[in-house]
């Protein structure tokens, strides 16, 4: 077809833009020339030009990963695992896969980078990529945020980690419970949590998510080599053609892994989870381990003198007086209580059990069984790796593993050393940085008051409303047994007054929420079997509502496999079939502590980036309270923030419900509970009361 003159100019001229559009850019080099191989950037030129074609492609997502070395040798904790402080990690290589969709699913265009780290001119253009507004991918991108803030540098403004997002689809599949007989005893107990642990560790590794997925990694043969190859590299040393492809392999297949997955969390009604809560909070949890816990170096040395010289006399007197040469045998003291015509007193249905919880309920029967606690305990504090000097990172502050999904409710977990389960006694050790103060805010009653908005149980949720959820149920229960006045006082109150009264409703909703049978909750109370199946049926009446939806939640979600939280977090069955005792309680429970657990990580993120103004951090993410380090003078204020936060979060998700917290700053000298920062000093004095009372009994004896 002929056309005008004034026409085919108008042609040539679009042509020639669409041509410059599609292959100049302004770029130093065509995009066909970075998408030829992986380019190894090494001079300010070339990561301008990296940083350009970023800036200028239309990129739909970019995987990126880091490798590394330690400054300082870790600590070996078993065969294959070795803890490394976070803070001496020495970034090395950087490499970016910037991925470019094409004309359907299938098709797109990959731009492959490493970087070498070691060269500061060059991180302005990392800097500059990972805070384009597209999302970036990485396996397990813990590592990668330390390398990324050890060079000074900001955290992608968009994260996606591949490796959270498939322990979040393994969530309760491989739990050790459903590989133990009847018969198990602790040693195979023990044995059976390795090999699941051992199981799910494979099963989440990279290698082992790219063959899941269908997705070739180019040196999967070479991995551990060419890993161990970095961490012995030397500065002076130039990296090889291999160890920079190798580089390039993981952050490749991260970005080809990142679509399936999203795909994947479309179909398990995970997306909004992941984008709203679970992936922010790999920085969270990421930056609270970097930040760690400084400990009272000096108070803990003293510690260790006080308890060991305490626990060696305590041991002595329990062999010479009492024949107990090992407080954690289970046949000597079999056999101690036995002669003393005690056993059955610890008879638990077919066995004989010696807990810490036991002893303590049966402390006053023999003047041997406070001693075997006090040794029992002074021993256990004395193992906590929180004690170690090897645990201790540069900068004089303990860096624990924060293990996101730790548990298959979704919650966090802690080791080398736990943190999180640290004995209150060990508490006061830790301490803030000079200047500073330590807080801690706390949600009350947490969980009754979810159970109620999750099952969707009025009474329960008018009793939470009223500030103290389990006064309320006293109120009710023993209503008969009370005083008009008693009807009527606060709930502060009341739990100063009746404190046995709630604890007992405390109990039941406890054993209600986690599935505790009438035997349990008799050992709790300290009372029969038969009366703790009434007090429970009797309280179970009191919420008819919320009965129905526990046995629809255990019944349903035995079928469909799973228990959802409000965000729609999945704690999966790991078998088909009918459901045992075991799994019927998680089934009750998942929806309510996983729903906890969601409504934390969601609250930590935002506090993580509120606190910025305040040069404030988080330091334990523990349960249901955050504790946080400030400098002094605005400790008021940011533990004002702190609630305001806690309370606005947990009312996002749970509308119906008046939250209220506990706030504790009353001795911001240290990590403590209600303000008791002399627990340990007090701990160790009742220690020398108990050694004096017996020994001098034993005087008086001969």
């Amino acid at each position: 077809m002929n056309l005008l003159p004034i026409w085919s100019d108008r042609v040539a001229k679009s042509k020639a833009v669409e041509t410059c559009t599609s292959f100049n850019l302004g770029l130093r080099k065509s995009r066909n020339y970075y998408a030829a191989d992986c380019n190894f950037v090494e001079t300010p030129e070339q990561a301008q030009g990296m940083l350009e074609l970023a800036q200028q492609r239309p990129l739909s997502h970019i995987g990126f990963d880091t490798e590394f070395r330690y400054g300082r040798p870790g600590i070996r904790i078993d065969k294959s695992k070795i803890r490394f402080d976070p803070l001496s990690i020495e970034p090395l290589l950087m490499s970016l896969a910037l991925v470019e969709p094409g004309r359907d699913d299938r098709d797109f265009r990959l731009y492959s980078f490493v970087v070498d780290l070691r060269n500061p001119d060059l991180w302005f253009a990392i800097k500059g990529i990972l805070s384009l507004p597209v999302p970036c991918c990485a396996h397990f991108a813990k590592n990668e945020l330390f390398c990324l803030w050890k060079l000074g540098l900001p955290e992608p403004r968009m994260l996606w980690d591949t490796f959270i997002f498939e322990k979040l689809l393994s969530l309760g599949r491989h739990h050790h419970k459903y590989n133990l007989s009847r018969e198990s005893d602790d040693s195979e107990l023990v044995k059976v949590k390795e090999q699941a642990e051992e199981k799910r560790e494979f099963g989440l590794s990279l290698v082992a998510t790219c063959q899941r997925y269908g997705v070739a990694h180019g040196m999967e043969g070479e991995k551990k080599r060419l890993q161990d190859s970095f961490l012995a590299h030397h500065d002076d040393m130039p990296f090889s053609a291999e160890q920079i492809r190798y580089a390039a392999e993981d952050a490749k297949v991260a970005s080809i892994l990142y679509p399936l997955q999203i795909q994947k969390a479309v179909e398990h009604s995970l997306l909004r989870h992941c984008e709203t809560v679970e992936m922010d909070w790999v920085v969270t949890n990421a930056r609270i381990e970097w930040e760690g816990v400084r400990i009272d170096l000096k108070k803990r040395d003293d510690a260790i003198h006080r308890i060991s010289t305490n626990l060696k006399v305590l041991k002595h007197h329990l062999v010479h007086q009492h024949g107990i040469a090992n407080s954690q045998s289970h046949k000597q003291l079999r056999d101690f209580f036995s002669r003393h015509g005690l056993l059955e007193q610890f008879r638990n249905a077919d066995k004989f059990s010696f807990s810490r919880e036991n002893l303590k309920e049966k402390q006053s029967l023999h003047p041997a069984i406070p001693l075997i606690r006090a040794v029992r305990r002074s021993s256990d504090l004395l193992s906590e790796k929180f004690l170690s000097p090897d645990f201790i990172g540069i900068d004089g502050r303990i860096r624990p593993e924060h293990k996101q999904l730790g548990a298959d409710t979704g919650r966090q977990t802690s080791c080398w050393p736990n943190l999180l389960g640290l004995d209150r006694i060990l508490r006061p050790l830790v301490v803030p940085a000079e200047g500073c103060g330590i807080g801690e805010v706390d949600w009350s009653q947490v969980e009754a008051g979810i159970a109620g908005a999750v099952y969707e149980d009025e009474a329960l949720i008018q009793m939470f409303n009223s500030g103290d959820v389990y006064s309320s149920m006293a109120q009710l229960f023993f209503k008969d047994e009370l005083s008009a006045e008693d009807l009527t006082i606060e709930g502060k109150e009341f739990k100063t007054k009746h404190k046995s009264l709630r604890n007992q409703m405390k109990t039941c909703t406890l054993g209600m929420l986690y599935g505790m049978t009438p035997s349990g909750l008799a050992r709790q109370l300290g009372t029969t079997k038969a009366k703790a199946t009434r007090l429970q049926k009797r309280f179970m009446k009191m919420f008819p509502q919320l009965q129905n939806a526990l046995l629809e939640a255990s019944q349903f979600g035995a079928i469909r496999g799973y228990a959802n939280t409000i965000s729609g977090l999945k704690r999966y069955r790991g078998r088909s079939g009918k459901s045992i005792h075991w799994e019927k309680n998680w089934l009750i429970n998942h929806p309510v502590q996983g729903s906890a657990a969601v409504v934390f990580k969601a609250t930590g993120n935002r506090l993580r980036k509120l606190y910025t103004q305040y040069d404030a951090r988080i330091i334990i993410p523990l349960h249901d309270a955050f504790i946080f380090e400030t400098r002094v003078e605005c400790l008021k204020e940011v533990a004002e923030l702190t609630a305001q936060v806690m309370c606005h979060t947990l009312q996002e998700y749970f509308p119906v419900l008046r939250p209220l917290v506990e706030v504790n700053i009353t001795r911001s000298d240290c990590w403590n509970k209600d303000g008791n920062a002399d627990e340990l000093e007090r701990w160790i004095t009742s220690l020398n009361e108990l050694m004096e009372v017996r020994l001098s009994s034993d005087a008086e004896a001969e």
